[in-house]
């Protein structure tokens, strides 16, 4: 009797995952037998944002088992994670799972580990909670906090303790919640309606924050975020002699240039870092219609931060200074630095290639690294509890992006925050509490990096913008979104 009632079982799930591949922007089903159920409510969003829809009589069987292929197809499209066939999945029975390619997108995202079953992967089989809980954590980006949060549970005695951090990590991260009786019940096989609520609860803190936007200025134009401040527009009509306006005044350099960089600053005023024909590096500073030199030298200027009031940092060779329009302040280090951020209050952190420099109201503190590290740094973001993370070119090739938080001088945590082979990766925001990135390759993402806890995760687009939407660099910072209709989206943090 239970093996007839599991193959009855196993054909109501396969004809729902033909539900669950739907389009994205299909109807939602009735669902006439959610009335009443304690997860109707996530059900129906679920159907409503167009990952997953009902049997083909109009129910959804919210008790019945899911399977580990069912759950992993529901989450991959939930995630937005397009199907891998072109993959091979030595690791899965060659079924519908991996010839429509979702296995292979769920272990190409990470959600999804083979070694963690041996190698081999029963598909149909009914997945567990402890299962859902692994996937959890690895969406949210939060694997590499699993060990510094605690969890208690009636049954908590049942888990080794790497379980229950993981499930403690699944529980800080908003996706795991116990039975009334105050247990997990992380070896229990999860029905179809506690896995789609899990599901949804993760897609909820991965939707992108978007509003509106008009269409971007072009390309040359950059934009500083503080309101009523101008955009600055760079005519290049001669290459090697570009002009700059910022919708008042027209500026013009002397001599031709090679390469240029344009930062705008708050107060109708823009700093000009270039190199010059002859390979002379030159800073200006320009502002009521008038270029003003501010460095000049053999040696490569690194411009590193804006303040708020419009002075600027920047390095060349062994000095580090601050300009403003009222003058320039210089700082004697002991090597050139070229990655910097500014915290909330003020506070500069600069990398060298062996040291970490703090700026504190004239005061400059050092701290040296493990080798290896600080040769490594690609952006310093300040965190807003005072530490401050940089952000890695990963040690191996193909690594990906690494990240390491610094808190008074020692390495406190370390974290992944994009991994794979081929990887390209662009910083798109570089102020407020987490940064954007944007991942071109080897397929195109949005990846929220959270400054407070260190996770790294992959954006989802809501399906009113729909899957084929582009990321692009907003003029003045941070992401927009390009929808198939045409409009254009920002996307805040």
């Amino acid at each position: 009797m239970m093996k007839r009632f599991y193959r009855v079982t196993t054909a109501l799930s396969l004809l729902a995952l033909l539900e669950v591949a739907a389009p994205p922007f299909a109807q939602a089903a009735p669902f006439w037998d959610l009335e009443g159920h304690w997860a109707q409510a996530e059900i129906a969003a679920g159907a409503a944002e167009g990952y997953v829809h009902g049997l083909p009589d109009g129910s959804f069987r919210p008790d019945l088992l899911i399977s580990r292929a069912e759950f992993f197809t529901l989450l991959t499209g939930a995630l937005g994670l397009r199907p891998r066939p072109d993959l091979v999945a030595a690791y899965a029975p060659r079924n519908w799972w991996v010839e429509q390619g979702y296995a292979q997108a769920a272990v190409a995202g990470g959600l999804l580990v083979p070694a963690e079953y041996q190698g081999w992967i029963d598909s149909g089989g009914s997945i567990r909670r402890r299962e859902i809980v692994l996937a959890a954590v690895r969406a949210l980006g939060r694997e590499s906090l699993v060990g510094q949060n605690r969890i208690t549970a009636t049954d908590a005695d049942s888990y080794p303790a790497w379980l229950l951090d993981w499930a403690a990590e699944a529980a800080a991260g908003g996706v795991l919640k116990g039975y009334d009786d105050g247990s997990l019940g992380l070896e229990r096989t999860a029905t179809r309606a506690e896995a789609l609520v899990m599901v949804q609860r993760i897609r909820e803190q991965l939707l992108m924050n978007l509003a509106p936007s008009a269409v971007p200025a072009a390309p040359e134009a950059r934009r500083h975020p503080a309101p009523g401040e101008p955009t600055w527009t760079t005519v290049r009509t001669a290459p090697s002699k570009p002009s700059f306006w910022d919708g008042s005044h027209t500026y013009v350099l002397h001599d031709e240039v090679t390469a240029y960089a344009l930062v705008p600053a708050p107060g109708r005023a823009a700093w000009l870092n270039v190199v010059d024909t002859q390979g002379a590096c030159r800073l200006y500073r320009l502002s009521g219609g008038r270029v003003h030199e501010v460095a000049a030298g053999a040696t490569p200027i690194v411009t590193l931060a804006l303040q708020d009031d419009g002075r600027l940092w920047f390095s060349q060779g062994n000095q580090l200074a601050l300009a403003g329009a009222g003058g320039t302040q210089r700082f004697a280090l002991a090597e050139q630095v070229t990655s910097a951020g500014l915290d909330e209050s003020g506070v500069l952190w600069a990398a060298g290639p062996s040291r970490l420099y703090r700026v504190d109201q004239g005061r400059v503190a050092s701290f040296f690294l493990a080798p290896g590290v600080l040769t490594r740094v690609r952006h310093v973001a300040p965190a807003p509890d005072g530490s401050v993370w940089l952000l890695l070119r990963a040690a191996q090739a193909g690594g990906g992006v690494e990240a390491v938080r610094v808190r008074s001088g020692s390495i406190v945590q370390r974290a992944t925050v994009v991994a794979g082979e081929g990887l390209q990766a662009a910083l798109l925001s570089d102020r407020g509490a987490s940064r954007l990135i944007y991942v071109a390759a080897p397929e195109p993402a949005l990846i929220r990096f959270d400054l407070e806890t260190g996770a790294a995760a992959r954006l989802v687009a809501p399906a009113a913008v729909g899957a084929a939407a582009r990321v692009l660099p907003a003029p003045d910072g941070g992401a927009l979104l390009l929808d198939r209709a045409g409009q254009f989206w920002r996307v805040s943090e």
